[in-house]
């Protein structure tokens, strides 16, 4: 009977010592896929704009370039923003990627051109998608790891 006791506290010590890890170590994870999307992203842009500069000169941003600037633009935000609201940026990392991946169809639209659906887009975009989630379950994680130790501590 003494053991058994025992044995639950270790469990419980465990648990809470294993969700804060859990979470530190999902966060780690998220903010590496989103240092490397983010510069890919950016490098793939100055890329782009370069390029178009060298071929056509600078005549200003079209509206053609903000649904590819705007999007992005915000995918990034939401990116910087989860580094320190870990859920809500998260739900905008989710937003973001919605935004990365409807992008090329509202475009054809846009500009009266037949109405595609890119799915090449989704699977462009899944890195924010990746993020959000890990975001999300980290601070889902740290939320549930501090209700143990209120818990623990209350009783």
């Amino acid at each position: 009977m003494v053991v058994k006791i025992f044995q639950m506290a270790d469990s419980t010590a465990a648990l809470k010592a294993g969700r804060p890890r859990a979470a530190r170590i999902l966060r780690i994870i998220a903010r590496v896929i989103g240092i490397i999307v983010a510069v890919f992203f950016l490098v793939m842009l100055i890329g782009d704009v370069e390029i178009a500069v060298r071929s056509q000169g600078f005549e200003g941003i079209t509206s053609e370039w903000l649904f590819i600037i705007i999007p992005l633009i915000i995918s990034l935000a939401a990116f910087v923003y989860a580094w320190w609201r870990e859920f809500t940026g998260g739900i905008f990392l989710l937003l973001g990627y919605l935004l990365l991946s409807f992008s090329p169809s509202v475009h054809s639209i846009f500009y009266k051109e037949e109405p595609q659906f890119y799915f090449g887009m989704f699977y462009f975009a899944v890195p924010f998608l990746v993020a959000g989630v890990l975001f999300i379950i980290a601070s889902r994680l740290d939320r549930s790891g501090a209700d143990l130790k209120r818990e623990d501590t209350a009783g």
